[in-house]
């Protein structure tokens, strides 16, 4: 069997773009499954505060996070275009709270600039993959598998609604 290897990589990485607070924010499109309208969000008693309550989604049970919580920033006053993005963190499927999803942004690796420094020195800093400016946007790419640690899915895995 005769193979060609190609020389071209591909380097172009897949983002599902949100914003919070009026900031754009972005996950690798790899771990999301899917984009849902606000539904009712069940609480749950004694959950950790960023976590939302749980939702049923096609006879499955799944607990909402509120990154706005997660981050220490203030409610949302217009839910309008809020959203909760389906993703697999680990091998756990969560929904995630944002403000609203505008757009897949396909990004070439060499323009994802690293995190400033002083990003690197605080705890919320750990959160961030990297940053990426397109024109006047500047975008921050968020690591999902930092933002709930496997500590943290793995409480999550035993509520129960």
């Amino acid at each position: 069997m005769i193979r060609h290897e190609t020389t071209e990589k591909k380097t172009d990485r897949q983002f599902l773009v949100f914003s919070l607070q009026g900031e754009l924010m972005g996950f690798p499109i790899g771990c999301v499954r899917e984009v849902l309208r606000p539904q009712q969000i069940h609480p749950l008693v004694h959950a950790p505060d960023f976590v939302e309550g749980v939702i049923y989604v096609r006879k499955s049970v799944l607990v909402v996070l509120s990154l706005r919580k997660r981050f220490g920033l203030k409610a949302n006053e217009d839910t309008s275009k809020e959203r909760i993005i389906i993703c697999k963190v680990n091998t756990m499927i969560i929904g995630l709270a944002v403000d609203s999803v505008s757009e897949v942004l396909s990004v070439s690796e060499k323009n994802i600039m690293p995190p400033p420094e002083i990003l690197a020195m605080q705890n919320k800093g750990r959160f961030v993959l990297g940053l990426v400016r397109l024109n006047e946007r500047v975008i921050t790419l968020l690591d999902l598998e930092k933002i709930v640690t496997r500590e943290e899915l793995s409480l999550l895995s035993g509520i129960k609604p």
